[in-house]
């Protein structure tokens, strides 16, 4: 016999949970937590190698070269302080 929409709706559930209880069940709840705790320490690992990694590339290779450029901007002032060059007039 093919049971009607009523029919369907007013038998009696076997399980009395509320939905949202039968949707997360723990299993579930137990994959969702570690999914998103292995997410945040991925991300928190990555943040910090991109930090480390960008900390040395600007010690070891852009620091140098602003230092260098610094030092023949002051140079270059000088001379001109000596030659009688003046920026202020």
């Amino acid at each position: 016999m093919f049971l009607s929409r009523i029919q369907l709706a007013a038998r009696v559930r076997e399980d009395r949970r509320p939905l949202y209880r039968r949707i997360f069940t723990n299993r579930r709840l137990d994959v969702a937590h570690k999914t998103f705790v292995r997410s945040i320490l991925g991300f928190i690992v990555f943040s910090t190698s991109y930090c480390i990694v960008n900390t040395a590339i600007y010690y070891k290779y852009v620091r140098p070269l602003r230092q260098e450029e610094r030092e023949i901007l002051e140079r270059e002032l000088i001379e001109a302080d000596r030659a009688g060059f003046s920026i202020r007039k």
